[in-house]
């Protein structure tokens, strides 16, 4: 992939929850080595509602789920446009590379 490249587009397949409660709800209704898998695939993420800047909830439920997260010592290589749910490539990304995505984490904060 090439620094600017679209590298995920989840306009149209995360879903975003209306609050917490609604979350919480959805998580603790699954299995629990489902709900462990959801948590692990939800973030907060601020996107346009209008003219006003909000934060929400997310969770993917397709192969975007293997964006990794950022840790010590590993940089992110692709990041979104806020508001929106777009992520380009931020620099010229190898073939079998990880793409680290820095996404923000519901359980474990920033990863």
């Amino acid at each position: 992939m090439t620094k600017g490249e679209l590298v995920h587009d989840g306009t149209n397949s995360n879903v975003m929850f209306p609050d917490a409660m609604a979350w919480r709800r959805f998580i603790f209704a699954l299995p629990r080595n489902r709900a462990c898998d959801m948590m692990e695939w939800s973030w907060t993420q601020s996107f346009m509602d209008g003219h006003v800047i909000k934060d929400e909830i997310f969770a993917a439920i397709n192969i975007s789920v293997f964006l990794g997260g950022t840790r010590i010592g590993r940089v992110k290589n692709v990041d979104c446009e806020p508001p929106s749910s777009r992520y380009y490539a931020t620099r010229d990304i190898r073939k079998d590379e990880a793409i680290l995505s820095g996404i923000l984490s519901v359980a474990y904060g920033v990863i």
